[in-house]
């Protein structure tokens, strides 16, 4: 038998959106072949991205909260006023990512944790609090903590109106389906692709960098100011 008669035997035509395909009958190559199929990790970015590409739209709709939130990082750095981040999970690493940008611009930024001490916060000093949920309990044990030096809060959360929404002085809302949105993981939608928080981490982390972007350039501030005051390399 020759290899084309083979080739034949073990392929079939279907025909999807008025075109004709090849369907592999070998079960690997066949998920490869179908246009419904693809990688889990395509799949997974592609809902992160499609997320996002939802919060450009949001926060068009919504530019004042940018607005808000840069004038008060300027006055802050007028003044010389000192920045704190709160956060805590995956959040922190989206805080702290946050900080070092701070820092670049010669901004004096501590990132609050229950691991080390912290200097207190002064009044009228920026607390910057990033919280999915918005009911993280170790996150509203350390903000109501700080809240004695009556700082000015800026929370950044998937929901204004939770515990720690509500004790913002100015509360920022992205979309993501943060932990306790139940209805979507019970709907099986984005539970495995998007785990727990993604969704709302991508998006923050995508927001605070476009806020330095936002001072950048209001600041006049260029890679080599930025770069001044970076760590130096080992």
């Amino acid at each position: 038998m020759s290899k084309k008669s083979i080739k034949k035997e073990n392929t079939d035509e279907q025909i999807i959106e008025g075109k004709v395909t090849k369907i592999s009958h070998d079960e690997p190559l066949k998920v490869l072949a179908s246009e419904k199929e693809k990688p889990i990790i395509i799949r997974a970015m592609e809902l992160i991205i499609s997320n996002l590409q939802s919060n450009v739209e949001h926060i068009q709709e919504h530019f004042h909260y940018v607005q808000a939130v840069r004038e008060r990082l300027m006055e802050d750095m007028r003044k010389k006023r000192r920045i704190f981040i709160l956060a805590s999970g995956r959040s922190s690493f989206v805080g702290q990512s946050f900080q070092t940008r701070l820092e670049h611009m010669d901004i004096e930024c501590r990132f609050i944790t229950n691991t080390h001490s912290v200097p207190k916060v002064r009044e009228g000093e920026t607390i910057i609090v990033i919280s999915g949920s918005g009911t993280t309990p170790i996150v509203k044990a350390m903000l109501e903590a700080y809240l004695t030096s009556n700082p000015f809060v800026i929370v950044i959360t998937s929901y204004p109106q939770s515990v720690i929404g509500r004790l913002g002085d100015l509360t920022v809302k992205l979309k993501g389906r943060a932990k306790t949105d139940l209805k979507r993981r019970n709907l099986g939608l984005d539970s495995t692709l998007a785990p727990e928080g993604t969704m709302f981490e991508s998006a923050a982390q995508t927001f605070l960098d476009g806020i330095i972007a936002e001072l950048a350039i209001a600041l006049h501030l260029n890679e080599e100011s930025l770069a001044s005051h970076h760590n130096q390399a080992v």
